[in-house]
């Protein structure tokens, strides 16, 4: 082979290489960078704005803080903690059977039988 063609074909091969490489890097700044940069710039305004209202005194609480329990005594802190607990598991036990229902399912015994030991009804009345 003469040497002009192993010129011609290895230029060839680089710029087909350099035009692959940037078609990619076009593809991947087209849709992986700008939404990623307009995003930043979203939170960041959003950040701005709530970093403002906070320096103006504007405080927005996520929660009510809870009272102060330091001095609370113990029998009173444990009725509380097994009232709300009971609560919890009557109303995940309401919520199972109810689903159950409307899925058509059966009951589990031990749901039907816990039910009727508070005092819930399940079902028609014979």
């Amino acid at each position: 082979m003469l040497w002009w063609m192993w010129v011609v074909l290895w230029t060839v091969l680089v710029l087909g290489a350099a035009a692959f490489i940037g078609w990619v890097l076009y593809r991947v700044v087209r849709t992986q960078v700008l939404p990623a940069l307009d995003e930043i710039e979203r939170s960041g305004t959003d950040f701005a704005t709530r970093w403002n209202a906070a320096a103006q005194g504007h405080s927005t609480p996520l929660r009510t803080p809870a009272p102060p329990a330091m001095f609370t005594p113990v029998d009173e802190t444990r009725a509380a903690y097994r009232s709300g607990r009971d609560q919890r598991q009557t109303a995940r036990l309401i919520r199972r059977m109810q689903r159950r229902d409307t899925l058509g399912q059966p009951q589990r015994y031990s749901d039907v039988r816990r039910a009727e030991q508070k005092g819930l009804r399940h079902g028609p009345l014979v």
